[in-house]
């Protein structure tokens, strides 16, 4: 159950801050997610093909697991901006 103070609502306001601060600024972002993972599909109509921090794809934040973890942090906010300047 997600409550107003869970980990998992905490997470989700980042991801959500981060593809709307990045909409304003042009650069539309693709998600997708296979629990805990959250990888970038696309940045602007771009497939991304580099795979990190997962056998999937490029992974911008791992969900918590559990009710009572704490909430999530992007994988490494330097490698996600390079691989956006590369694909814009």
């Amino acid at each position: 159950m997600e409550t107003k103070d869970s980990p998992t609502k905490l997470t989700g306001d980042k991801i959500t801050r981060f593809v709307e601060r990045l909409k304003k600024i042009g650069i539309d972002v693709k998600l997708s997610g296979n629990f805990p993972w959250v990888y970038i599909d696309e940045i602007c109509g771009k497939r991304v093909t580099e795979k990190f921090e997962g056998n999937h794809g490029f992974t911008l934040i791992f969900l918590p697991g559990r009710n009572d973890s704490p909430p999530s942090e992007f994988t490494d906010i330097t490698e996600i901006f390079k691989l956006i300047r590369k694909y814009i």
